[in-house]
């Protein structure tokens, strides 16, 4: 059973990469937006969607020594094959990384995400239920807001 403590990590100066140019990337660039623009994002193929955002992109195919000075990881292609070697790579450098939709494999998890007025709300099940994660999270911000809750709302 893998178990998670919840932190808030200081970033500021300190880069992070994301290995992947598709979906899995914007859904995990929406929340991490939210407290750096430092980020950058590396795959042969980058969507039109995450090109379209302002963040750095490297468009090549993956090699180990592209996680060189970054901070955290983010392993996200399709790619179950590459991600496990970006995870390994990463590890054997010293730097957290986390393989999208696979917290056993990971580092560390994302939770779900809520901030407002420079307030941060956190949720996590410690990967083992995202969906419910974000139904929290929604019953959080409505309650803040005063908003109706939508369960598929990600942000």
């Amino acid at each position: 059973m893998s178990t998670f403590i919840p932190l808030n990590i200081r970033i500021d100066g300190r880069r992070i990469l994301f290995v992947g140019g598709g979906a899995l990337v914007m859904h995990k660039l929406q929340s991490v937006r939210l407290f750096t623009g430092d980020i950058t994002v590396l795959a042969p193929d980058i969507s039109p969607e995450v090109s379209a955002t302002d963040v750095h992109q490297l468009r090549k195919s993956y090699a180990t020594s592209d996680l060189d000075g970054f901070f955290l990881i983010y392993a996200c292609s399709e790619d179950d094959r590459l991600n496990r070697r970006v995870l390994a790579d990463a590890q054997e450098k010293g730097i957290l990384c986390n393989i999208v939709d696979n917290r056993m494999d990971s580092d560390f998890i994302s939770p779900a995400l809520f901030r407002h007025d420079g307030m941060t709300v956190a949720v996590s099940s410690d990967g083992r239920n995202a969906r419910r994660s974000v139904e929290w999270r929604n019953a959080i911000r409505a309650l803040f807001l005063g908003t109706e809750c939508h369960p598929a709302s990600n942000l």
